[in-house]
């Protein structure tokens, strides 16, 4: 199986490919949708499994704010893409949302795998979880979930505590 630093890095480079195919005109609507779809569960499992392991470590809450800040910034584009693929829209009414979630990607994804991922089987371990992998394959995200940071109505990420 493999180690959840890997399994996580495998997946930003399987979104990353997924979204700006759609951007550059080289992938398909199938090929995004599951990008986005990888995407919205990627950022449920790293919140309700893998942050709060690592949260126990006072040294990672910097980073952890940050990475939660950053899934706020593209939770919107991902939901926005989400009911564009539902309402089968053109792809380009598409390309706003995606070219935004490639350029947050982007920023976001290395600093994750060092600051993160880096430590993550380490945690996980210690934690007594299962890999991540168990939780990929068998975690639906439950109806209405948003990330912690993801913006109101109003765009304000608001001040939820981190449980």
């Amino acid at each position: 199986m493999l180690s959840d630093n890997i399994l996580l890095t495998d997946q930003h480079r399987e979104m990353e490919l997924g979204i700006a195919g759609l951007v550059d005109g080289s992938g398909s609507r199938a090929e995004f949708h599951a990008a986005v779809l990888l995407l919205r569960k990627h950022i449920y499992v790293e919140e309700v499994a893998l942050f709060p392991v690592i949260d126990r470590d006072r040294a990672r809450w910097m980073a952890l704010a940050q990475m939660r800040y950053e899934h706020g910034d593209m939770w919107p584009h991902i939901e926005s893409a989400l009911a564009l693929l539902e309402a089968r829209a053109d792809l380009e009414a598409m390309l706003d949302d995606a070219a935004a979630m490639e350029r947050l990607l982007h920023a976001h994804d290395r600093k994750e795998e060092e600051a993160i991922y880096s430590v993550a089987d380490r945690y996980v371990a210690a934690g007594g979880q299962p890999p991540l992998a168990e939780m990929f394959a068998s975690t639906e995200i439950p109806a209405g979930w948003r990330c912690l940071r993801a913006p109101d109505a109003l765009g304000d990420p608001g001040d939820r505590p981190v449980a």
